[in-house]
């Protein structure tokens, strides 16, 4: 499998909307209501005003871009769900990463983006080192040790394919990635100082490197392997943004979450 560099990103947008918070700036308080809305025309107008333009990673990229990405696809394709209740409040805070507030309901949201660290290390230095255009993509495991910058732009040169993927290994592979940061997610809710509210989530923006995933059969290997974990007694529902359709697990089940562009 090939993957061939893109150099577009997100197209920029710019909000002027003074209930719209883009980040934390030095000074200013940690906790900002990013959004307030009274009924679901307002939410939709407000999420259209938005910026989610997420920046290449050589070219500024941080957390704050990736949260507001994926916090902004969530809850658009929560529009007219019984998940939304009004009035409602976005907080963006620490530990969790959001606060939502409905009708009353406090609900965390933790935030966490699924990539290979090597993978991403190499999408910064493919800007800078001359590479071929076109990458394999490669096999990756969520815990593997960090390779050094040298050692990366050595394999961009050298472009070597590896053993690539057979059967459902890339289903089984993307659900073994996914339960990783899942766990990990988990691990950081159990220490001090990590906020637990009535309902608590986790919003998973997943840009782990694979070729094409048979999404039906990698969401109910993960689903298994989730409730075998006892995820869900932790977080109640985990939101992976996959691209489309967005995939809600819970103990109920799975939901598939039709993916609401306001941004074309």
């Amino acid at each position: 499998m090939v993957l061939k560099r893109n150099k577009r990103h997100h197209s920029d947008r710019f909000s002027a909307a003074k209930r719209l918070q883009t980040g934390t700036l030095p000074g200013v308080s940690s906790i900002q209501t990013m959004l307030l809305a009274n009924n679901e025309i307002e939410l939709e107008s407000v999420l259209k005003s938005i910026d989610i333009s997420v920046p290449r990673r050589s070219e500024g990229r941080i957390k704050e871009h990736t949260e507001r990405y994926a916090i902004a696809h969530m809850l658009s394709a929560l529009l007219g769900k019984t998940h939304l209740s009004y009035p409602l409040e976005l907080v963006r805070r620490e530990r969790p990463d959001f606060l939502l507030k409905v009708s009353g309901l406090e609900i965390g949201i933790e935030h966490t983006e699924a990539v290979p660290q090597n993978e991403a290390h190499k999408a910064v230095l493919r800007d800078k080192v001359d590479g071929p255009e076109v990458q394999f993509v490669l096999h990756h495991h969520p815990a593997e040790p960090s390779k050094r910058a040298k050692h990366l732009i050595e394999e961009i040169q050298a472009n070597h394919a590896d053993s690539g993927w057979t059967g459902d290994s890339v289903e089984r592979e993307w659900s073994e990635a996914m339960l990783h940061f899942v766990e990990g997610k988990i691990k950081a809710l159990a220490k001090e100082g990590f906020d637990r509210f009535q309902q608590n989530w986790l919003l998973i923006y997943d840009n782990w490197s694979l070729p094409a995933v048979d999404r039906e059969k990698s969401s109910q290997y993960l689903f298994q392997e989730l409730i075998e974990s006892k995820c869900f007694d932790n977080f109640s529902s985990i939101f992976i943004i996959t691209g489309s359709p967005i995939f809600e697990f819970s103990n109920s089940g799975i939901v598939q979450h039709e993916i609401n562009d306001l941004w074309k």
